[in-house]
């Protein structure tokens, strides 16, 4: 589902009723999925029909409204004024919760910054999380200074997105109960977890490891031609042909499906289909779509923009594809044209980022001269940058280089901070060395604002790290960063310079990291602690392949202490975790019963049992006892992100039973947010076993258009060729504190 703050330049969504009653009670009902606040007799209990994929806007308010209500009415008991406000917040309701979009869940972090906490210049925040609204991370420990607090804008320099919303309440259960909670902010650990995970689980590549049957359609992937054998957990290639394709294109033959039905399938169908459907997705985008009776279909703008993306993920196109592919999406960048259907502005940036997906070297040309031209909108020039990015061509940087530092790009002026940030972005994709000096100009001046500069710390991490930089080049962007974390005043980007240190990953950044684990500030440790995490993980798994020399047995030695003794002595659950998890991504298998006792515990923190499933998983130790206390977690209903994190862990360490037990599950589901869970859960993991009850939640029109649409997403995640997801590659390295709408909506797409 899409959050979509009123400051979004997208289009306003669709809403559904929330219904609200009331009765009388004598106890503080325990938190749940329903809110419930209880002030002397009265009772006011929120039923919203839970929404996977979105921590709706409404409860915010909602909570805010009540919390006044509480102090203002006391014991009233005249029943029709109390019900005159309960229609009132049912409109309310009405007003502030949106549907789902493309078919599709959006995964933010565990954990949501409300709107109201965001800086003045800030972009419109990722998609929050699924669920957990009231626990956002546990209790704040003594000596915890929590988040850092957000600063004012600094000249100017960031380009605000629109009026802030009102701050956001903190749920009270009445004025003698102090809030034990803290509100994460931009610089909680999570958000950049979340956008630079996938490379790091991989699923796919763990699910490989068992070996696929040469009938399976991943068996061209996996390289281990004599070693196959045959996999019945991974759907063959008849069951993706035979079953999927046609349960997909089935629903896009029917007349009334809902526009996310489409969306969902559209998407799909991008992810495991063939040159043979540019020409769906073609007509699905200009509205021309008709079903094999000639039945014209009306496709909504989500479905559309659906089949604009689909266009990107379609995998392995050979020239006359890509020649096809590319002019299809100019011609959509360069809509809207008289006398035809009017493309929106997130069909042109989805259109420019597909070109990038597809990595098409003949669109840089096309994409730079369109940057030339003069927009209204900043969602199209960034867009048509990451496009260029994801492409990777070298061709590109000197002109890029050029525009970051000194603003100016195909011959225009680039006032936008945000559109600048952009061109940052597009240089840490491209990977090149050759824009390092223009990177590291950006970090030492103090004439660039902070939003391109949190651009330019990533971009130093990724340049500097590349095979093709040199030493010289290494240490002085590890000088470089080191002293932007000392003397910076933005803390998003002294965190990504953090990370950035862990991506150079010299000795002298290895210490730095170190002390700043140890001795930095409260919110800076968790990203110094997955920093050194990631780079042994990744040293660790290129000296496997064979690509590199794996780290030392005395770095290696020190980094595994450090961790020990940190994650010991960090007590808030947030900070924790991210130590937790970096024992898991250095497979420290002394943290194995620690973490079976923390993710077997129910009473304890949801978002620290998910990260604890996962370090099981990343760590490997398939015994009983590990596998127990996952599935423990993985029966819970309380939290979508630790169910899905339950299922992460266990796939990781292959255990055939989580599939059987997710789909007996979705059986019984009766609730769209479990099968919401369950769906994620299933794509995610994937297994052939799931096809089945996936289309036939598909095909049942009695199901509600939300379940059948994740039925489709689910569908596509299962049949899904790559070891990493397309969309993936676009969110590794994002600085999503400059994040546009069009693209943050992108983004979290499953």
């Amino acid at each position: 589902m899409s959050y979509r703050p009123p400051t979004s330049n997208a289009p306003a969504p669709r809403y559904r009723s929330v219904t609200v009653t009331l009765r009388t009670a004598d106890r503080i009902a325990s938190k749940t999925p329903t809110q419930v606040f209880i002030y002397k007799r009265l009772t006011i209990t929120v039923k919203e029909t839970p929404t996977f994929g979105q921590l709706s806007p409404f409860r915010y308010g909602l909570r805010f409204m009540l919390d006044i209500l509480a102090k203002t009415i006391g014991g009233i008991t005249d029943m029709r004024r109390i019900l005159q406000l309960a229609v009132a917040f049912g409109l309310v309701a009405l007003f502030t919760t949106p549907l789902y979009a493309h078919g599709g869940s959006f995964r933010g972090p565990n954990g949501g910054v409300p709107p109201g906490l965001r800086e003045p210049n800030d972009p419109e925040p990722p998609p929050p999380p699924p669920s957990d609204p009231g626990d956002p991370g546990g209790p704040t420990t003594p000596g915890d200074p929590g988040p850092a607090t957000p600063t004012t804008p600094d000249g100017g320099h960031d380009t605000p997105g629109g009026a802030p919303p009102p701050p956001a309440p903190t749920p009270s259960a009445g004025p003698k109960r102090k809030a034990t909670t803290k509100t994460r902010t931009f610089e909680y650990w999570g958000y950049w977890w979340t956008y630079n995970n996938p490379d790091i689980i991989s699923l796919k590549d763990h699910i490989l490891s068992r070996g696929v049957s040469s009938s399976s359609p991943l068996h061209f992937a996996s390289g281990r031609d004599k070693e196959n054998r045959r996999n019945a957990q991974r759907p063959t290639e008849r069951a993706i042909t035979k079953t999927i394709i046609p349960a997909l294109l089935r629903s896009l033959e029917r007349k009334g499906d809902h526009e996310d039905i489409h969306g969902g399938c559209l998407v799909a169908l991008g992810k495991i289909g063939n040159s043979g459907f540019i020409n769906i997705f073609e007509k699905a985008t200009f509205d021309k779509w008709r079903n094999q009776r000639g039945v014209k279909i009306e496709f909504g703008s989500q479905a559309r923009e659906s089949a604009v993306l689909a266009l990107g993920l379609l995998p392995n196109q050979d020239k006359a594809s890509l020649d096809a592919i590319r002019k299809i999406c100019l011609e959509i960048i360069d809509y809207p044209k008289a006398g035809r259907i009017k493309i929106r502005t997130r069909e042109r940036v989805w259109a420019a980022v597909s070109l990038g997906l597809q990595r098409d070297k003949e669109s840089v040309r096309p994409l730079l001269e369109r940057l030339g031209k003069k927009y209204k909108n900043q969602n199209i020039p960034a867009g048509l940058l990451a496009g260029l990015g994801l492409i990777g061509d070298e061709s590109a940087v000197e002109a890029l280089a050029e525009g970051f530092v000194e603003g100016n790009l195909s011959g225009r002026r680039i006032e936008n901070d945000r559109v600048r940030a952009f061109i940052g972005y597009a240089l840490t994709k491209i990977g090149s060395p050759k824009a390092l000096t223009a990177v590291l100009d950006v970090l030492n001046s103090r004439k660039f604002g902070r939003v391109v500069k949190r651009s330019a710390a990533i971009a130093a991490g990724v340049l500097a790290s590349s095979k093709k930089a040199t030493t010289d080049q290494r240490e002085e962007a590890v000088r470089t960063l080191m002293k932007f974390i000392r003397k910076g005043s933005d803390p998003s980007a002294k965190n990504f310079a953090i990370i950035a240190l862990s991506q150079i990953g010299t000795d002298k950044a290895l210490a730095q990291l170190l002390k700043i684990a140890d001795k930095g500030r409260y919110g800076q440790r968790p990203f110094a602690a997955l920093g050194l995490g990631t780079h042994v993980f990744y040293k660790e798994r290129d000296k496997a392949a064979g690509k590199g020399e794996g780290m030392s047995d005395d770095m290696m030695d020190t980094i595994r202490k450090a961790m020990i003794k940190l994650s010991a002595k960090n007590k808030d659950p947030d900070t924790k975790a991210a130590f937790l998890l970096a024992r898991g991504l250095i497979k420290d298998r002394a943290a194995v019963d620690e973490l079976v006792s923390i993710a077997s515990k129910k009473s304890g923190n949801p978002t620290l049992r998910g990260f604890a499933c996962v370090a099981l998983g990343l760590i490997g130790d398939a015994s009983e006892s590990v596998k127990d206390a996952m599935k423990l977690a993985l029966r819970e209903r309380k939290s979508v992100d630790l169910r899905r994190d339950a299922a992460t862990g266990l796939g990781l360490l292959h255990d055939a039973d989580v599939m059987r037990h997710l789909i007996d599950e979705l059986k019984k589901a009766k609730s769209f947010a479990v099968q919401g869970q369950l769906i994620t859960a299933i794509g995610t993991v994937g297994d052939h076993n799931a096809i089945d009850p996936l289309v036939d939640l598909l095909d049942d029109k009695g199901q509600p258009a939300q379940t059948r649409a994740l039925a489709a997403v689910g569908l596509g995640m299962i049949g899904d060729l790559n070891r990493i997801p397309r969309l993936a590659r676009l969110s590794k390295n994002y600085n999503y504190r400059a994040s546009v709408s069009d693209l943050d909506e992108l983004l979290f797409i499953l």
